[in-house]
């Protein structure tokens, strides 16, 4: 935000209004990316500049099929009711869009600061085409695209063709491939804790790239957004399943979207299971619970008592229950550790259980542990007692 700032404090206030619409309505392409503006510059002489901010041209980085493409837009400031020109730089340099497709450039609106992200839309609408026809002499590459558009939910793809790398034959090509996912299925608590005013988009991004246009070598890579992160967890713990030799697209993207479905149906079953062992828990000890998470369903303690000897339980439940078992903790309500002077505890992460046992099933069971475990409990635990 500061850096943003420091940009827009350069340019002339004419041309101001046009980068605070890009820089907060920029987010453009299937990966959603934010534009970033770099390299403010003044065309008018130095002798006719004055304390005013006079910046009328820059360089615009957009994010686009995992690559970050640079242009240079250019304004003249002193004629503030003209459109703006374009350079496209490096790679970017044969890209020559037919102007009657540039629809907003053509009938350039000055009074609208909406006017230069509509134009860059325009552009980058024309640059897909470009990279399209880039592939078009390449058969692999031609095969992968044409076999992805007759995937209903695969059909917003962006491909980009790089330059030849040094010393080789090899183009690298990327393709950027958005992903259905919807998160509607999981609890709420792991899809609200972003700040309400900025919830980010339910997005899944696959990146694959061919190091070569045979597509011998093929390196993926899924990208989420921060949302989707939250309730899915990191990206690189998810750990897709690897690009086949001699695949193709066409067959991978089904294999990487049934990966995230799966990831979703673990965590919808997973709370499921969570609340219903938490609600016989409470069901079956009822007078004795202390506390448990009535959102997540992860923790859950009791007070309980056998033979005038008082004790608490804590229960644990791992994210990936019921297939990890809970994690029980004695504590005891009046003896103390040697070791730190805290009162003492019994972890216990080994006792009869089958992640198949209903919550019901596993509750029973837990009981008879927990009855058979006190006494020895008990006994320990004043044999620990720090005098």
């Amino acid at each position: 935000m500061a850096s943003e700032q420091a940009v827009l404090k350069q340019l002339h206030p004419v041309v101001r209004p046009y980068v605070e619409s890009v820089l907060k309505k920029g987010n453009v392409g299937i990966s959603m990316g934010n534009l970033r503006i770099s390299d403010v510059k003044s065309g008018r002489p130095t002798v006719t500049q004055n304390k005013e901010p006079c910046g009328d041209r820059f360089k615009v980085s957009i994010p686009f099929a995992g690559n970050s493409l640079k242009w240079e837009v250019i304004f003249d400031s002193s004629q503030p009711s003209n459109p703006p020109d374009f350079i496209f730089l490096g790679e970017n340099g044969d890209f020559d869009p037919d102007i009657d497709n540039l629809q907003h450039l053509t009938q350039w609106d000055p009074k609208n600061p909406d006017s230069l992200v509509s134009v860059l839309e325009d552009l980058l609408r024309e640059y897909r085409v470009y990279q399209r026809q880039l592939i078009e002499g390449y058969s692999r590459l031609q095969f992968e695209y044409s076999s992805l558009q007759g995937i209903e939910a695969c059909e917003d793809v962006e491909v980009h063709m790089g330059n030849r790398l040094p010393g080789t034959l090899d183009t690298p090509v990327n393709f950027l491939i958005s992903l259905p996912i919807d998160l509607s299925p999981i609890p709420q608590y792991l899809v609200r804790c972003l700040p309400q005013d900025d919830p980010g988009e339910d997005l899944a991004v696959l990146l694959t790239k061919f190091h070569n246009a045979e597509g011998s070598r093929v390196t993926p890579q899924l990208f989420l957004s921060p949302k989707v992160e939250h309730a899915l967890g990191d990206n690189t713990a998810l750990r897709i399943p690897r690009f086949p030799t001699g695949g193709c697209l066409m067959d991978y993207v089904p294999q990487v979207q049934d990966f995230l479905q799966k990831q979703i149906d673990h965590i919808v079953e997973s709370y499921q299971r969570r609340r219903e062992y938490v609600a016989a828990f409470i069901s079956r000890f009822e007078g004795s619970v202390l506390e448990y998470d009535a959102e997540s369903f992860t923790k859950l303690s009791l007070v309980l008592e056998w033979n005038e000897f008082f004790f608490v339980l804590h229960i644990e439940l791992p994210s990936r229950f019921p297939q990890d078992m809970p994690v029980f903790t004695f504590q005891s309500c009046y003896y103390l550790s040697k070791a730190n002077g805290e009162p003492y505890i019994s972890v216990q992460k080994s006792y009869p259980y089958s992640p198949r046992w209903t919550g019901e099933e596993m509750a029973q069971r837990a009981k008879v542990f927990i009855l058979d475990f006190i006494p020895q409990f008990q006994k320990v635990s004043v044999s620990s007692n720090k005098l």
